[in-house]
Parts: structure tokens; C-alpha cells; sequence
């Protein structure tokens, strides 16, 4: 995926029918990059939460192929995109390197869970995420890229969301007066 060398720019957008998006995709010629697959994320701070405090975080995702850490620093101010500093790295172990974490002081504090399918399409990145609590698109790129996308898309830009997976579901909690938690599939869910 294209996109600026360290640095993460990003909307997500609610949708109902993620089927819906995958036909749009492939009619616009769109590579389908990763088919659907199921992330187990967990996210690390120290005790005293000074990662999150400073609005970074830590992640470590877990896929069938391996994982992923990824530091993220500080959003930094934009009116239209989600916009970060961001260094990851592929790791064969995704259990070895939470046990490393720990090992220097580092705490799991929060996990989620989703089913992402990507496509690259021109200057943009487009993921489609089945989380426990709804379905959302992500788009990552450069901002032109992302307009772009959207607007092939029929996405109208009032809709980009900034904000993070643990801020949206937090708000879906509140709205049902539910606990806030990790955000987990049942279960029984049909992970086909």
C-alpha cells in the first residue's frame, strides 16, 4: 500500500452491508490484497498507562500467517482524516512477542477482535472490518487517495470517523448500558 513513509492517515466509515462494498471493489478493478481473515489484537501500556496518557499505543496483532507489533505515536491534528505517526514490523510469534512485552515491563490492558478483507485501489488502501459491534471501512493512504476512494465508493465525507475501535465501542456500551470490555466475538460465532 502506498502511503507516507512512518505516518498513518486514515478514516473509517460505518456501513451495513460489507458484501455490498466487496461488489463495488470488484467492479472498480480493485485488488483484493488479503482475502477475509480473522486479527486477534491486544494492546500493551506500562502500569502506570504513560503510552496512553501521551495518546500513543502499542499492538500486537495476531493473524494466521504471524503477527504484527505496531507503535503508534500521537494523533496529530487534522479536520478530515485520522492522522499518526506509525512503525510496525511482521514477527513470526505473536505469543513470544506479547511474552517479550511482558518480560520488559509491559502489561496487556485491552483486546479486540475482527474479520478484515483489503483491497488496494489507486492512492488508497480499503479495509473492510466485521467487528463484534458493527461493520466499517477503512481507508488508508495519502488524503487524495482517500477522497478518491470515497467518493468512488458513494462514502460521503461527513461520514469519516476519526476515532479509534475502543472510542466506538465504548459509545456502543453506553448506548445499551453494557460494561465496557474487550471487544470479542461470542464464542459461537461462525468464523466462516
Amino acid at each position: 500500500m502506498e502511503r507516507r513513509r512512518g505516518v498513518e492517515i486514515e478514516v473509517k466509515v460505518p456501513v451495513e452491508d460489507l458484501h455490498a462494498i466487496v461488489q463495488k471493489a470488484e467492479a472498480l478493478g480493485y485488488e483484493r490484497v488479503r482475502p477475509r481473515h480473522f486479527e486477534a489484537n491486544t494492546l500493551f501500556d506500562f502500569r502506570d498507562r504513560s503510552l496512553s496518557y501521551a495518546g500513543c499505543l502499542l499492538r500486537v496483532r495476531e493473524t494466521a500467517d504471524g503477527a504484527l507489533i505496531t507503535f503508534k505515536g500521537k494523533v496529530v491534528d487534522d479536520e478530515r482524516f485520522k492522522v499518526r505517526p506509525e512503525v510496525e514490523t511482521r514477527c513470526e510469534s505473536g505469543p513470544s512477542m506479547r511474552a517479550i512485552l511482558e518480560n520488559i515491563g509491559l502489561k496487556a490492558f485491552f483486546r479486540y477482535e475482527k474479520y478484515r478483507e483489503e483491497f488496494q485501489a489507486p492512492g488508497a488502501l480499503l479495509c473492510l472490518d466485521e467487528m463484534p459491534f458493527g461493520n466499517f471501512l477503512e481507508l488508508e493512504g495519502f488524503p487524495q487517495g482517500i477522497e478518491d476512494l470515497a467518493q468512488k465508493l458513494d462514502l460521503a465525507p461527513e461520514t469519516f470517523i476519526r476515532r479509534s475501535y475502543a472510542d466506538l465501542y465504548g459509545e456502543h456500551c453506553r448506548k445499551l448500558g453494557q460494561p465496557f470490555g474487550d471487544i470479542l466475538f461470542p464464542p459461537d460465532y461462525a468464523h466462516s
